[in-house]
């Protein structure tokens, strides 16, 4: 007598579990996941990486262990009243690594739910976008100041003007300016003539 099971469903299962670690584990993306109470169970290498924590220091905490404090009790009310309404948020947040070191990520915020739509894990994936944060905030202050002495220029005149205009209207009160455009400052050398 003889006996035979088909074991192709389950290969085909463990198969799938195979590339899922494979992927977890070699992504260049931070990856962490909580428990439905925001308790982490797992972390990857990258965020091992990018964050300074071992997996072993990060089991079982709060993600509240990478705050920045940049961001206000309001900020996460909106991240979490988006997450739970449409079971994820994107957007990009300052958290700190254990160095101390505060970095900018972007980050992906994902619920994992039940067959019968119970939240079982939260799934956060980022990216490291210092370097990009950065050069976007360089580039803005080149635009608005003056490359030889740093201070605001013509474009970030004007912004503060209309601004200082519009409260002054609202308040009913004046406003006064001076404005001394001074020639060849540029150029100490050039003759004065």
């Amino acid at each position: 007598m003889s006996s035979f099971d088909d074991i192709t469903e389950r290969f085909h299962a463990e198969a799938r579990l195979r590339q899922a670690a494979s992927v977890f584990d070699h992504a260049n993306e931070g990856i962490l996941i909580t428990d439905p109470d925001g308790l982490i169970v797992d972390v990857n290498a990258a965020f091992t990486r990018i964050t300074g924590y071992a997996r072993e220091e990060a089991l079982g905490r709060n993600p509240r262990l990478l705050s920045s404090g940049r961001h206000d009790a309001a900020f996460y009310a909106r991240m979490w009243e988006t997450l739970i309404e449409h079971g994820h948020w994107v957007g990009e947040i300052w958290n700190r690594r254990k160095s101390g070191e505060v970095y900018a990520q972007l980050a992906t915020i994902s619920a994992v739910k039940s067959p019968e739509g119970q939240t079982q894990r939260y799934v956060a994936l980022f990216s490291d976008i210092t370097t990009r944060v950065e050069h976007q905030q360089q580039l803005e202050h080149i635009a608005r100041h003056d490359a030889l002495t740093g201070l605001p220029n013509r474009f970030s005149l004007e912004t503060h003007l209309e601004q200082a205009l519009r409260v002054a209207r609202r308040d009913h009160k004046r406003l006064a300016m001076l404005f001394i455009d001074l020639d060849r400052f540029k150029h100490p050398w050039a003759s004065c003539g």
